[in-house]
């Protein structure tokens, strides 16, 4: 029974994407968070009893990859369909340097800048979202799992991603479209339509240029496998939350809750051995006066002396 309740606990902290377990140092428990929740690494690494299986993180993938292509087209087309510019500079890198570096000059623009802002917190909130949804975190918790309920969280997913994909790949389409400048462009017919709100009829003989792919490319690999450890290092030392914030208080707030949930199991056992032993002992401690000392007389299971022994007695 108990060694169930243990399994069911790892299994609802690790879809909760736990930040500490017992025994762990930091090292391997910063290895553990990474392997678990990471979107490729986890394919491969996460834990054997983890309910997230690699389909469903192979759903998680193509749902991340899906709404990254939707957010970043979305956003170039509205940056059309209200006529700013898309490669207005708003400042530059290394342009005093790069006669002697050697490394071209790097242009930052207002769509980088939106990108990398506001399109990577949406970005983030879907991950997480789809996360929780496909893991049924709250199904989880209290021991309690739902299956019906994790199955209906799953489906619901996989519906969303697909939506993603669908939207993600008809905006690419379109941006393919403008970006295209050659003989039998349809850019300024794609233009026309979106500053008209009107729905354009991809026409799969359109000419198209799909290099701004490979941009979107360079920048999924450098948030995957550059700023993702560097977040997650961040959150998972706790110094955004003082060890004390849910989420932000990383490793240093869930070691705390995790020795609170060892004395709490424990706690039982030594109130049932101290109440026996008060029973044992209730006549042998007799004042001068004939009256019994308090501490043998105490019973630990009502909550005055409960709170008494806890404050005396536990360390």
């Amino acid at each position: 029974m108990e060694e169930e309740e243990a399994t069911n606990r790892l299994k609802r902290r690790l879809a909760a994407r736990a930040y500490h377990f017992p025994g762990n140092t930091w090292c391997q428990d910063w290895m553990q968070y990474l392997s678990n929740t990471h979107t490729v690494l986890g394919l491969f690494f996460h834990h054997p009893l983890h309910p997230m299986r690699f389909q469903e993180r192979l759903v998680i993938l193509i749902g991340s990859i899906a709404i990254g292509l939707t957010i970043s087209n979305l956003t170039y087309l509205y940056f059309i369909r209200n006529g700013f510019a898309v490669e207005e500079e708003v400042f530059t890198l290394n342009r005093h340097h790069t006669e002697y570096t050697g490394i071209p000059v790097v242009s930052i623009t207002t769509l980088m800048i939106t990108l990398w802002t506001l399109g990577s917190f949406l970005h983030t909130c879907f991950d997480l979202g789809l996360w929780h949804m496909k893991a049924c975190t709250i199904c989880r918790y209290q021991g309690r799992i739902d299956e019906r309920t994790v199955q209906w969280g799953r489906v619901v997913g996989l519906f969303i991603v697909m939506i993603s994909i669908f939207s993600g790949g008809y905006a690419v389409l379109l941006r393919a479209g403008i970006e295209y400048k050659g003989e039998g462009s349809v850019a300024e017919e794609v233009q026309e339509s979106i500053m008209g709100n009107e729905v354009y009829h991809v026409k799969f003989e359109d000419p198209r240029s799909f290099k701004f792919l490979l941009g979107y490319l360079v920048e999924f690999v450098l948030a995957l496998f550059v700023y993702y450890p560097l977040a997650v290092t961040v959150l998972f030392s706790g110094v955004l939350g003082f060890g004390r914030f849910p989420i932000l208080g990383g490793r240093p707030r869930e070691m705390k809750k995790e020795s609170q949930y060892e004395l709490s199991k424990r706690e039982p056992k030594i109130l049932k051995a101290a109440n026996i032993e008060s029973e044992e002992n209730i006549n042998g401690v007799v004042g001068d006066d004939g009256s019994m000392d308090d501490y043998t007389t105490m019973n630990y299971w009502d909550d005055e002396s409960r709170s008494r022994f806890d404050d005396g007695h536990i360390i």
